[in-house]
């Protein structure tokens, strides 16, 4: 299991994030990479430092690439032999021992490529779609190989709702769990709302063109 954590300038709740996978995860066969968005703050190269020397992954963009592309080249960096990713921002916290079995038993026992804890919606052409959010969600080697990327044209907002689509389309039955394993904070990650609006006008723009290709 290849766990592949996004962040940028949150060193604090990266930490809390990090420590809770190794005190909280039963299973001993697992790989964290730590991806790190061009991060400026006094902290953040120290405790990256720390981190390789414990045996973490890490790979430093020298530009806040935001999520798909810092999560693809996470991806990029994964143990060939791992059979599953699970993708996780930073700004979460595991709340269960058994989380990653719980995740893995999901997939197996229902055949689900993508398993996440969460299912918000997506309004295309006036309807509003389901789709699990990336902030904590397994994706099995098959479904990755077959679905993915993540649509890097989609640097933040809409890339899980393309990828769970993908899933659903291919077979793959993408679907959430009700288990508490993992907490979200929800950091706010663009540095005004003025962003964050634009990326969501132009997701309306990007999103019904990703689906015809």
């Amino acid at each position: 299991v290849s766990i592949i954590v996004v962040h940028h300038e949150r060193p604090e709740f990266l930490n809390i994030c990090l420590q809770s996978i190794r005190i909280m995860s039963n299973l001993n066969n697992y790989e964290i990479i730590v991806v790190d968005n061009a991060s400026k703050d006094d902290q953040t190269p120290d405790f990256l430092n720390a981190l390789e020397e414990e045996g973490v992954k890490v790979v430093r963009n020298k530009e806040n690439l935001y999520w798909s592309a810092a999560a693809n080249k996470g991806a990029s960096k994964a143990d060939k032999n791992s059979k599953y990713f699970i993708f996780m921002h930073c700004d979460t916290v595991v709340l269960n021992q058994s989380w990653i079995d719980i995740l893995i038993n999901v997939s197996n026992t229902n055949e689900c490529g993508i398993v996440g804890t969460e299912m918000p919606k997506y309004t295309i052409n006036k309807s509003p779609s389901g789709f699990v959010a990336e902030w904590c969600m397994l994706i099995t080697r098959d479904c990755w190989d077959d679905c993915g990327p993540w649509p890097e044209q989609l640097p933040i907002v809409g890339p899980a709702f393309v990828l769970t689509w993908k899933a659903q389309s291919k077979g793959y039955k993408p679907q959430i769990i009700s288990n508490l394993i993992v907490h979200h904070y929800k950091t706010f990650s663009f540095k005004t709302p003025k962003e964050f609006n634009e990326a969501v006008l132009a997701s309306y723009t990007i999103i019904p063109k990703l689906l015809h290709n």
